[in-house]
């Protein structure tokens, strides 16, 4: 299997978790949701759990996405706000400009 075609089934994989964030799911769903391999599944999940991107859920062992995605959300959410008062200050700027 290429590179590019694990890297799509682990963001596949990914992509299936967020759906699940609250109670996650089991790996013998997400092989039934995908249609991927048991082995394959695991290796995916290990792919995403070693780098932060999923996690087990304490009581039921649910593998589920990470808050990391929620913290990533977030830091988007911060800069499309940062970015949009910073063009309200160039319009402002620019507005002022013009009417002198």
């Amino acid at each position: 299997m290429s590179t590019n075609q694990s890297a799509e089934r682990i963001l596949t994989v990914l992509d299936l978790l967020m759906q699940h964030f609250v109670h996650g799911l089991t790996p013998g769903e997400i092989v039934k949701a995908t249609g991927f391999s048991a082995p394959n599944i695991t290796r995916y999940v290990a792919t995403l759990e070693a780098t932060g991107w999923a996690e087990r859920i304490p009581e039921t062992n649910r593998i589920r996405a990470s808050v990391r995605l929620a913290q990533r959300a977030e830091q988007i959410r911060s800069d499309l706000e940062q970015a949009q008062r910073r063009i309200g200050e160039l319009q402002s700027r620019i507005n002022s400009s013009a009417s002198i």
